[in-house]
């Protein structure tokens, strides 16, 4: 999921998430590792897309005067994700992804490199590694390959290829993934549909559609769809499915231009598929656009429980705003905490309206102590936001000096 500044304007010209693990919860109590000390890591972009991985000694850090990544970050292409006390920089460059890990003395230091060819869909596991989906974007090949990445030995732990055509007749209407998630022995990778047979990325309107694989085994299991709202996450984010803590998956649909969309009739909503099960639960359907947000989902998050934060956009402003708008810094977007179990909605605020996600996701929000920490756009300047999810009250934190985004924030430590 390495994203540069080709990768956007690629993106653009072409088209038509935070959870962490240190040690072992499982382990018995003497094999847990020692912890001398505790460091905030995150991912920095500049604004001509320059990318640097720095670490805070606190999370007081995030949240007063400037953050700058001058003479004191490690400059490293590739998306980052924490995933069990690393800080992984996946990239698919002839340079190689690196693991990143504190040493001994605290300090932020790269371990083993590991080769991807390919990444567009990245999803977390309940043993505590990572899933990568890599495809070909043009079409090329409708055989995508599904990996499990160990952070531990940096090392793929099992891989194999399956094919996404809609129809085996034609090889040129594509499933699309757009993200990936674990619960127990099922993986769940949403998609959406996409032509390919002219060329171009053509994103055609679809259910929401979810393939489901066996665990660890990557074997292809059957793929479900639910007509009660549409394609599920956006191209590229990692941000449309989430497992709560009970182990359930929700999955959220924009129906967004924002999203990059044809908008349909349906209505932008999220779903949920119980733990154990293979099929989306017929009993359950949250409608955000006839909720008191009166909008449609385009990103969420883990907040802990069977909370979310979300990243949403009114109706009134999506039926104007240019197509892909999450790409853009533009002011159109707004913040909510939803309880899924009990599809209530908290409006966040304190927090101004503010730009997309471009194309980071997963990671970018870290959670700690009924805190929530995510960098926002809002007009001319980039910050830390602290989220008190219990009151939805948001804090401005310390101000992005160079650039726009903190892509990733996660914590490690030694």
């Amino acid at each position: 999921m390495f994203v540069n500044k080709f990768a956007k304007c690629f993106a653009l010209a072409f088209l038509s998430v935070t959870i962490f693990s240190c040690s072992s919860d499982d382990a018995a109590k003497d094999e847990t590792p020692a912890v001398n000390g505790t460091k905030y890591v995150a991912s920095y972009w500049l604004a001509d897309y320059t990318q640097y991985i720095l670490d805070f000694n606190s999370t007081d850090q995030l949240m007063i005067g400037e953050i700058s990544a001058k003479g004191v970050g490690i400059e490293k292409d590739g998306s980052c994700f924490p995933v069990n006390n690393t800080f992984f920089a996946l990239t698919t460059g002839d340079e190689g992804s690196v693991s990143y890990h504190l040493n001994s003395a605290g300090k932020l230091v790269a371990g083993d490199k590991l080769s991807f060819e390919s990444s567009y869909a990245v999803g977390y596991t309940d043993d505590k590694k990572m899933i990568n989906i890599g495809a070909t974007w043009d079409g090329s090949s409708s055989d995508y390959e599904l990996m499990i990445y160990n952070p531990t030995t940096v090392a793929i732990d099992g891989r194999k290829f399956n094919d996404f055509t809609v129809s085996p007749d034609n090889k040129k209407v594509l499933y699309w993934p757009t993200g990936a998630a674990v619960s127990g022995d099922k993986l769940f990778v949403p998609v959406y549909i996409k032509d390919v047979s002219d060329g171009t990325n053509k994103v055609l309107s679809s259910d929401a559609i979810v393939r489901i694989y066996k665990y660890p085994s990557l074997d292809y299991v059957t793929t479900i769809k639910d007509t009660r709202t549409a394609a599920i996450g956006m191209y590229y984010t990692n941000t449309g499915i989430v497992q709560t803590e009970s182990g359930d998956i929700y999955t959220f649909s924009s129906n967004a231009r924002a999203g990059g969309y044809p908008v349909t009739a349906v209505s932008s909503g999220v779903l949920r598929i119980k733990k154990g099960d293979a099929k989306f639960d017929p009993g359950y359907f949250f409608d955000l656009e006839a909720s008191s947000l009166k909008g449609k989902v385009l990103a969420a998050y883990p907040l802990g429980g069977e909370k979310v934060f979300i990243s949403y956009i009114p109706n009134t402003i999506d039926a104007v705003s240019p197509v892909y708008s999450f790409l853009r810094t533009n002011t159109l977007f707004k913040s909510a905490i939803l309880d899924l179990s009990a599809k209530t909605v908290l409006e966040v605020t304190g927090l101004p309206n503010h730009g997309g996600d471009e194309f980071f996701g997963l990671g970018s929000l870290f959670v700690e102590n009924g805190k929530a920490y995510k960098s926002f756009v809002t007009g001319d300047q980039a910050r830390v936001y602290q989220i008190d999810i219990a009151t939805g009250t948001a804090k401005a934190g310390a101000l992005i000096k160079e650039g726009l985004y903190l892509p990733a924030i996660g914590k490690l430590t030694y």
